[in-house]
């Protein structure tokens, strides 16, 4: 079984949240970004930020040869997130609502892998938030949101409707859909834009212990799996593998292992082997490097 190697160039994102440390760690002024960076796109077929390959190819373009044109821009994003104040309490839509509110073609569910002890809050009684929002309470949101901390190396996974807002002093991996659809309900006193009409219509009761994952080398989704190591075995199944590394360096890394098989079933996943420390061998290795 054959492979390739395929290099993205980063795409960096200036955030009001963003960690200035991304700034002196890239060498990238914040005068030259006005903000701090806060998100490094590593893999986007996104119009917003959209990677190039060190070949010249764009990952849209490489996706295209790679699925026969089955999407209309590649499925997966992969972010390094770095925070240096709360992001805003948001919700992201479903695969059903991104269609036929948005006409886009995916909704966005996403997962993180902490590099770094770090913090989050969910909402996990969203009848009790419409309440606040429809009773003029919106500023008192904090109070009914349950606020988690968590160690270096815990998986979270975020599914399409999850009320959640990634905490400060945190620096994750996020690998998502490939959408920026984003509705923003509370902004901790910061005069940005919200969306409450459509974020009321998306948002869904989740329970915390069904999303935080404390000593897991994977985590598994409906769209992709997150794996700190990879087998031979996984290599041969029907998945969109992210290997993620499990430290932050400047020569930051993350593999996508794509499978033959998944040009032909995009949603198809099973589940995975023991995994080992060798990657192994595969149909495409994609490495993203911010170098």
């Amino acid at each position: 079984m054959n492979y390739c190697l395929a290099k993205a160039l980063p795409q960096f994102r200036p955030m009001v949240w963003g960690n200035p440390e991304l700034n002196k760690e890239f060498n990238i002024p914040e005068s030259q970004t006005n903000l701090p960076i806060g998100e490094i796109w590593l893999l986007s077929g996104h119009p917003l930020y959209e990677t190039t390959l060190e070949n010249g190819l764009t990952i849209n373009q490489f996706g295209h040869n790679l699925y026969n044109g089955k999407y209309p821009r590649f499925p997966i994003l992969i972010k390094l997130v770095s925070t240096n104040q709360w992001l805003s309490v948001q919700v992201h839509p479903d695969d059903e609502y991104a269609r036929n509110v948005e006409e886009e073609p995916w909704g966005k569910s996403e997962a993180w892998y902490f590099l770094t002890d770090g913090e989050f809050a969910i909402c996990e009684d969203v009848e009790k938030m419409k309440e606040y929002i429809n009773s003029g309470r919106i500023n008192q949101l904090d109070e009914i949101l349950t606020f988690v901390k968590v160690k270096k190396g815990t998986f979270v996974n975020i599914p399409a409707g999850t009320v959640h807002a990634l905490g400060p002093n945190s620096t994750v991996i996020e690998v998502q859909q490939s959408s920026d659809l984003t509705y923003r309900i509370y902004d901790w006193g910061r005069p940005r834009e919200t969306h409450l009409e459509k974020a009321l219509q998306v948002s869904k009761t989740i329970s915390l212990n069904d999303i935080v994952f404390e000593n897991s080398d994977t985590l598994k989704t409906e769209y992709f799996c997150m794996q700190k190591s990879l087998s031979q075995d996984d290599l041969n199944r029907n998945n969109l593998i992210v290997h993620i590394p499990t430290q932050i360096s400047k020569n930051y890394c993350a593999k996508l292992i794509i499978n033959e098989n998944i040009c032909k079933d995009y949603n198809s996943y099973r589940k995975v082997g023991n995994p080992i420390e060798e990657l192994g061998s595969g149909i495409f290795v994609t490495n993203f490097l911010t170098i």
